[in-house]
């Protein structure tokens, strides 16, 4: 019994990501897009200084709490089924999002505290600005196969209701369809754009909210320990 609890404290992880990268978003105020004029970014970066860096810490957490749901789910897919390597992917999936993420955002970070120090830099702003942002972009390809493999876990574990696997594969299609908006230079789809970054996240952040709740209240069916068979007579 006390080793399924780690599931609750894993689902309450992913619960606390959401929030945190939520909150994260909030800080860091209208944030550019690669179609705005390059005023915009150098203003933006000189008047947000303080958000920025507390938005970063605030992100900071929530990815490694996101890292921590990704290790519970990843063990919860391994006990239903020890010889699939569906786990160790999934593991792997959520290790190379966590690693970009923490990079992209702690890059900005030192990006924007070193050229609102040396006030000169800011005209060269929106280069780096663009790189992060389109970093952001291509990083949802190893999204998209994170969820591709959570899928394809569930559909073989039944550790969640097989509409999880559906909902996962929803969610990885939608992020690989918005790291394609890399090619477009105008309109409601370009890189860093409220559909490109907004409808995959928040398509992300309800599975993560659904199965963190599975976790917490701890509905794995395919996870429910039996009882151990006492070994000898037992009748008087």
């Amino acid at each position: 019994m006390g080793e399924r609890h780690e599931m609750r404290w894993g689902g309450l992880a992913g619960i606390a990501a959401v929030v945190f990268a939520a909150v994260g978003r909030i800080v860091l105020g209208r944030m550019p897009r690669l179609t705005d004029p390059a005023g915009v970014v150098t203003m933006y970066l000189a008047t947000h200084r303080a958000q920025i860096m507390w938005g970063t810490i605030l992100y900071a957490i929530g990815i490694a709490l996101f890292l921590w749901f990704g290790a519970a789910l990843s063990t919860a897919f391994r006990r239903a089924d020890e010889d699939s390597a569906a786990p160790a992917v999934v593991l792997a999936g959520f290790i190379v999002v966590s690693a970009l993420a923490f990079m992209a955002f702690s890059a900005f970070a030192g990006m924007t505290y070193a050229m609102t120090e040396y006030r000169a830099l800011l005209l060269f702003a929106p280069a780096p600005y663009a790189t992060m942002t389109v970093l952001g972009t291509v990083g949802g390809v190893a999204t998209a196969l994170t969820f591709a493999a959570i899928a394809v876990a569930i559909a073989r574990t039944h550790v969640f209701p097989r509409w999880m696997a559906l909902f996962a594969g929803i969610v990885a299609v939608v992020r690989l369809l918005a790291a394609f908006t890399l090619g477009v230079t105008g309109g409601v789809l370009v890189p860093g754009g409220w559909l490109e970054t907004y409808v995959p996240g928040i398509l992300a952040a309800l599975w993560m909210l659904t199965a963190s709740g599975l976790l917490i209240h701890e509905h794995l069916p395919a996870l429910r320990m039996r009882a151990p068979r006492v070994m000898g007579p037992h009748r008087a």
